[in-house]
Order: structure tokens, then sequence, then C-alpha cells
């Protein structure tokens, strides 16, 4: 680049040289700020794929809490609405028992079930029973028979006799319910 005397192209050659050199650096910084823009974006789609992943986990777990708790709350709701169900069939049991406490057959089970002393009280409901147990005193309470001995109670009224087998019967009734 020899050009000697003419001050304008001089410049002008110099304004060349540094265009060219400034062009070639702009080049070189507009690759580099696009790599570092891939690179930013690399990174935000990792990010976001990890966020994803994170929110993911945290949905699930909390939908499997909630759903645990639901089943939790339901079972709980179902057990109790079988127990009152269980309760209500012991409850008409009840009832009806009360009218077979007068019966032959109930009468039948006592003589047979029973004990045999000589100093038994005998407690009933009714003058029903006068036939059988002449020396029975009335206890309004009762429903049916109870024996006493100076040792022991023999207790047939149908209150005990429902109690006594009630929790081997509620597994029936469950069954029955249930099934």
């Amino acid at each position: 680049m020899q050009i000697f005397g003419n001050i304008e192209a001089l410049k002008e050659a110099i304004s060349k040289k540094h265009s060219a050199k400034i062009k070639q650096a702009e080049e070189e910084k507009n690759k580099k700020l696009a790599e570092i823009a891939r690179e930013l974006h690399k990174r935000l789609e990792l990010l976001r794929s990890h966020m994803k992943t994170i929110e993911d986990a945290e949905i699930k777990k909390a939908r499997s809490m909630i759903l645990s708790e639901e089943k939790l709350k339901l079972k709980k709701e179902f057990e109790e609405k079988r127990e009152a169900l269980i309760e209500a069939v012991f409850s008409e049991a009840e009832k009806r028992a009360k009218k077979t406490a007068h019966t032959k057959g109930y009468i039948d089970f006592v003589k047979k079930n029973m004990p045999n002393e000589e100093k038994l009280s005998v407690s009933g409901d009714s003058d029903s029973y006068k036939s059988f147990f002449p020396k029975l005193r009335i206890d309004e309470k009762l429903i049916g028979l109870r024996f006493e001995t100076e040792q022991a109670i023999y207790d047939f009224t149908i209150d005990s006799l429902i109690a006594s087998n009630k929790e081997i019967l509620r597994h029936e009734v469950s069954k029955v319910l249930f099934s």
C-alpha cells in the first residue's frame, strides 16, 4: 500500500482497511453471539425439561396423596355405614326377640340349659313364666329369665343371649349384608 501525495486516497485506503477489519470483527462477534445464544437456548431447554420433570413429579405426588386421603376417607365412611347397618340388624333382632321371649321354644331352651340346683332364685319379665317357675320374681327391666344361686348367675335374658353371641353373629351378618 504505497500511496504518496494524495491524502484523500490515503484516508480512503486506511478507512477500507479498518472497515474490513471492523466488518470481520463484527462477523466474529455475531458468530460468537449466535453461538452463545444457541448455548443459552440449549441450557434454557434443559432447565425447562428439568423443571417439567420436577413439576410432573410434584403433581404425581400430590395426586397420590389426595387419592390416598380420599380412599381412606371413603373406607372410613364405608366402615361407619357398615357398622350402622349391622347395628340396625341387631337392633331389629332385639325387637323381634322380645316377642320370642314368651314362646314355648324359648321356655324349652331355658329348661334344657338351666341349672339343677335347689336354692335357685328366678327372675323374669312377666307372669307368663309362673306356670313353669312358681317362685318367679317379676323384674320388668328384664326380657326373658335369669336364675341366681349363691355362687353364680345364669342369665337367659334376650339381651344377654344376643350380646354373648354378637361378635360371632357380627361376622355372619356382615357376610350376608355385604357379600
